[in-house]
């Protein structure tokens, strides 16, 4: 008798141990299941390559903006102060792709010897801050962040452009 209840209860642990599962298994979403939340839009776009970064640097003669709602342009002239806003762009943290909801607050021009050579387009709203160099026919071709500079340069341009505009 001591022997068949033994058997017994080796026989009902063994089918315990095989009937149970993990419940993590059962209650874990698959990862393909849960979509990216806020996933950016569109293709990968590649950052400024260093040579683009080194030319600017060396030959860009004129800077050129056109903001798209703030009342005025700016241009510039000087090596220092080329030389200081070509630094805004974060060369070591390229954006990868735009994300979805923002818009271009201006496009600048860089020039060397009175030719443009680059277009950008640059983001510097509040989750937006970065710049996307455009072709010829306006599709990305290079994409980095802003330095902290640049985000300050900016907003000091958009304080000074409220305080010519009373009614912004």
């Amino acid at each position: 008798m001591y022997l068949f209840s033994k058997s017994i209860l080796c026989c009902f642990l063994v089918l315990i141990f095989f009937s149970c599962k993990p419940e993590a298994d059962k209650t874990k979403p698959a990862t393909s299941d849960v979509p990216p939340a806020a996933a950016p839009s569109g293709p990968a776009i590649p950052g400024l390559p260093q040579d683009v970064m080194v030319k600017l640097l060396n030959e860009c003669t004129y800077i050129d903006y056109i903001f798209h709602v703030l009342p005025f342009s700016l241009s510039q002239s000087e090596d220092p102060s080329i030389d200081q806003n070509i630094a805004f762009i974060d060369i070591n943290s390229p954006l990868g792709t735009i994300p979805t909801g923002c818009k271009a607050d201006a496009r600048k021009f860089f020039q060397i010897k009175g030719e443009i050579v680059y277009d950008v387009d640059v983001y510097i709203t509040k989750n937006c801050k970065f710049y996307v160099f455009v072709d010829k026919n306006n599709k990305p071709m290079y994409a980095n962040k802003m330095t902290q500079a640049g985000i300050n340069f900016y907003e000091n341009i958009i304080k000074q452009a409220a305080g010519m505009n009373p009614q912004q």
